[in-house]
């Protein structure tokens, strides 16, 4: 029996062996994973602010600069009325003058071409700066005004500043020509 009894504590003795080294190791990773948990920051609540933040963000932004053009661009006075002048001036909205209709511009063309472009860039009554179109130039604006003047029948003669002083003193012969000057074109 006693070799029985050798057997015995000897197999106890490897169970028990065993079990502390197992014991000994799961303590080890146990540590191991502690240190790698308190290596870890804590979490402040910067990542959530961050994200709160972006998710509020606008969609857009207003301005209230008035965008410069890339560079002049270069338009006909038929296209700049298609463009912006036609959205009031074709049905005469707000008591905007009606392209075609001579009654309704003469009054207007009396006060002076000059008068028109520059009630036409600042903007009168209903009508807003530049038709509400910040891009268009002056030069834009006179040619509009000139394409509707035409289509209304009265004949604007588009001369350069340095030439206006030489046709101002023969005004009044002008004006009895402009009114028959259109008739036979027509």
């Amino acid at each position: 029996m006693s070799s029985q009894a050798d057997k015995s504590v000897v197999t106890t003795s490897v169970i028990l062996l065993s079990a502390l080294v197992l014991l000994a190791t799961v303590l080890f990773l146990v540590a191991a994973l502690i240190g790698v948990v308190n290596s870890v920051a804590p979490d402040d609540g910067s990542r959530k602010q961050a994200a709160v933040i972006d998710r509020i963000q606008p969609v857009a932004r207003v301005s209230t600069a008035l965008p410069k053009p890339a560079g002049e661009v270069k338009m006909t006075g038929q296209e700049v009325y298609n463009k912006v002048c036609a959205a009031c001036h074709a049905a005469g909205v707000l008591g905007a003058p009606k392209t075609g209709d001579k009654t309704l511009w003469e009054p207007r063309f009396a006060q002076g071409l000059d008068t028109l472009v520059t009630h036409a860039v600042t903007g009168i009554r209903a009508m807003p700066a530049k038709g509400g179109d910040p891009s268009l130039t002056e030069t834009h604006i006179k040619d509009s005004i000139i394409y509707m003047l035409g289509e209304s029948g009265i004949k604007v003669e588009a001369t350069p500043v340095a030439a206006a002083p030489v046709e101002a003193a023969p005004a009044p012969a002008q004006t009895a020509p402009e009114t028959a000057a259109p008739a036979p074109a027509q």
